[in-house]
């Protein structure tokens, strides 16, 4: 088999981390954005602004728009306009969310031991410490 580029690599293992992501959150009604956005407000104590989300996920502000409006829609969030600062939109878990938050959790857990499980503690610990040095030089 020919020797495969790293990038080639990463963005197939992004891919299928994305698949079953996407899976394991399907019955929920959550995408793997959504479920980003969950645990992401769940970490800020169930509470965060569109233009936080927007920040930690790297994306435009048209794409959280529609991220949480979805997650809204289901009954993931609930959304008002911050009354001290009308620019900002507050999102906010529902409860049926912070339960479903806990259950991520472990699916996260043991989707992440699976992708490690035939590496040794000091081959993850290599392997996180490179991917950070990659990560930073691509900033």
């Amino acid at each position: 088999m020919p020797k495969k580029d790293i990038g080639y690599l990463i963005k197939n293992i992004n891919d299928k981390l994305k698949v079953n992501a996407d899976a394991d959150l399907k019955h929920y009604n959550l995408t793997l954005a959504q479920g980003r956005v969950l645990a992401f407000l769940k970490n800020k104590g169930g509470s965060a602004t569109q233009k936080e989300i927007e920040v930690f996920l790297e994306v435009s502000h048209p794409t959280v728009v529609g991220i949480v409006s979805r997650m809204e829609h289901n009954g993931h969030v609930i959304t008002w306009i911050d009354k001290a600062d009308k620019r900002n939109k507050i999102v906010k878990l529902t409860e049926q969310a912070e339960i479903i938050g806990q259950d991520m959790e472990q699916n996260i857990l043991d989707n992440e031991r699976k992708m490690l499980t035939s590496l040794t503690p000091t081959e993850i610990e290599q392997l996180r410490r490179m991917l950070a040095i990659i990560y930073k030089n691509l900033e």
